[in-house]
C-alpha cells in the first residue's frame, strides 16, 4: 500500500484519480476487443447474405429461362 501513498504524495492526484483511470483503460480495452470481434462477424454475415441474395437471384433466372424454353417448344 505504500507504493499507492507515493503516487499521492509525488503526483499530488487523489485516490479516485487512478480509480477512474483505471476503469477508462478497462473500458477501453473492452471496447477494443468487442470492435475486433465484431467487424470481422459482420463482414462474414454481409458475404453470406449477398451470396444467398445472388444463389436465389440465380435460381430463378433459371427458373424463368426454362419456361421460356418450354412455352417456346410448344410453339
Amino acid at each position: 500500500m505504500m507504493v499507492m501513498k507515493d503516487k499521492l504524495v509525488k503526483f499530488n492526484h487523489k485516490g479516485m484519480y487512478y480509480k477512474f483511470r483505471k476503469l477508462g483503460i478497462v473500458l477501453l480495452a473492452c471496447i477494443s476487443v468487442g470492435t475486433i470481434v465484431a467487424v470481422p462477424t459482420y463482414i462474414t454475415f454481409r458475404e453470406i447474405t449477398n451470396q444467398a441474395q445472388h444463389a436465389e437471384e440465380e435460381k430463378q433466372d433459371s427458373l424463368f429461362e426454362e419456361e421460356d424454353l418450354e412455352s417456346a417448344s410448344f410453339e
